[in-house]
């Protein structure tokens, strides 16, 4: 079972998408989170954290998933996505371009 404050769609996705519950976990006890897209992104940065749980199995399945939540800090959906971190900071970037005058 996945996590209370989740929505339907997230649960649907998790399951379509084999999110393991254990990496999960892991995302929101050590992810960092971001604000980018309209919503706030939870990712793993392995460089920040503590070297005994750096090079863990979950440390390193969590790298490539992102979970997404809303304004209510209701999970909304999950993705796997190579070096995720980078995909959300490229996605703040170009957010921030386009609202410049």
């Amino acid at each position: 079972m996945f996590a209370t404050d989740a929505t339907r769609h997230y649960c649907d996705r998790a399951v379509e998408r084999a999110l393991p519950r254990r990496v999960e976990l892991f995302l929101r006890a050590w992810g960092t989170e971001t604000w980018a897209a309209g919503a706030l992104q939870i990712t793993l940065v392995r460089n920040e954290l503590p070297p005994e749980v750096r090079e863990t199995r979950e440390a390193r399945l969590a790298e490539d998933w992102i979970l997404v939540a809303g304004d209510n800090g209701a999970l909304v959906t999950c993705y796997r996505r190579r070096d995720a971190w980078r995909f959300i900071q490229r996605k703040r970037q170009r957010a921030w371009r386009r609202r410049r005058p």
